[in-house]
């Protein structure tokens, strides 16, 4: 199979980049030539290996934090169309949105849709995650690009999601029925890491501003005038955000009580899981949450804004906690649950782990996703 992976940017290590690059991964271990397209790969991240090649349609100011990303739209569309037209794939598939907007007609090449977030248009989580200067310009590009977006979802032959959240709310906006594929985790990545003593640390990661690691700094301001046992610890932060976020621990008087540990692998984030008594992810209505996953497999709670994709990964009060979204008083009483029972954050965390390897195995998700492709080859070769 030759496919074409199409993806806005790789350039964290969370969220959909992680999970299209593992199953770029996955794919190419199949013996399949795998093609990543996108608007910019950060190769310090995703170091590109046999069998995967990386195109990069753009560069770093192309990405979606700046408006020439919504002015390019259709000229990113002509050179992605080049791409396909150069390569001849068997299949193309558009993995998260904003992605899905560079689609178009291909001959004879079925066009796969997995969306993941389309929070972007319809919600205001992304204007507050952009830069002040931009937020004007984008409210008025936005009726635009709705328009825009909703033609070119008649052009995908199956979509594709990770939560029947995502579902409901692709139903809403475009009318059009999707199947509903779990995401899962790489349990030989994210594991509990053998004699790992827990330690008085919360985690959240900090690698965008939907994250709201800024309320999880606010929240250490207000245990500091009860308790100074505790860490947070924040990782993946940099740039302009990572800067914000370190001066306002100084501001809040809390910087020998947060750590910040930027970009780090994998294998180290799995360890800072292991060590946590509990994960914090404050991200309103998320689509899925992969960090959730990520944190249970590491036999690690989470504690997670409500509603979401989160309340079909978390059990609340087995697993970790669901709370309602911005309730500050809720996020500091659970974080103060696990810092005064250690003992509950380790029974949880072993509740976590059997869930994923039940519900969010990655390897199984990985084989139904390429089954579904394949599919597809077939049938649009019987045409």
């Amino acid at each position: 199979m030759k496919i074409v992976v199409v993806i806005p940017y790789l350039k964290s290590i969370g969220g959909a980049g992680r999970y299209a690059w593992e199953l770029c991964e996955y794919l190419a271990s199949c013996g399949d030539d795998v093609i990543v397209a996108s608007l910019y790969t950060d190769k310090t991240l995703y170091k590109p290996e046999n069998k995967i090649r990386v195109i990069d349609l753009g560069n770093e100011k192309s990405l979606t934090q700046s408006i020439k990303f919504w002015l390019d739209l259709r000229k990113t569309s002509r050179l992605l169309h080049k791409l396909i037209d150069q390569e001849q794939p068997d299949i193309v598939f558009f993995n998260h949105y904003p992605s899905t907007m560079w689609v178009e007609k291909y001959d004879n090449i079925p066009t796969i849709c997995y969306p993941q977030d389309i929070n972007l248009l319809y919600t205001n989580t992304y204007i507050n995650n952009l830069e002040a200067k931009i937020r004007i310009p984008w409210r008025i590009i936005r009726l635009f690009v709705r328009f825009y977006d909703k033609h070119k979802w008649n052009f995908f032959d199956q979509v594709i999601c990770h939560s029947k959240f995502t579902a409901k709310n692709i139903k809403k906006h475009y009318g059009v029925d999707s199947e509903v594929i779990y995401l899962g985790t790489n349990t030989n990545v994210f594991f509990p890491i053998e004699n790992c003593v827990k330690k008085n640390t919360i985690l959240t990661l900090g690698d965008s501003r939907i994250r709201r690691a800024d309320l999880l700094i606010k929240a250490a301001s207000e245990l500091l005038e009860k308790r100074k046992d505790f860490e947070i610890w924040i990782v993946g932060n940099s740039g302009e955000l990572g800067e914000e976020l370190e001066l306002l621990a100084k501001n809040l008087n809390v910087e020998k009580n947060v750590k910040f540990f930027g970009k780090i692998s994998d294998q180290d984030l799995a360890k800072l899981y292991s060590e946590s008594l509990a994960t914090v992810h404050l991200v309103k209505e998320a689509p899925f949450g992969l960090i959730v996953i990520e944190s249970m497999s590491c036999g690690t709670p989470v504690i997670s804004w409500k509603p979401g994709g989160p309340e079909e990964t978390i059990v609340d009060g087995e697993s970790g906690f669901l709370i309602p979204e911005n309730n500050q008083s809720d996020l500091i009483e659970k974080i103060e649950f696990f810092l005064d029972n250690p003992e509950s954050s380790y029974k949880m965390g072993q509740n976590g782990i059997q869930r994923v390897q039940t519900n969010f195995d990655l390897e199984i998700h990985h084989k139904s996703m390429r089954k579904i492709l394949l599919n597809w080859i077939n049938h649009s070769k019987k045409l």
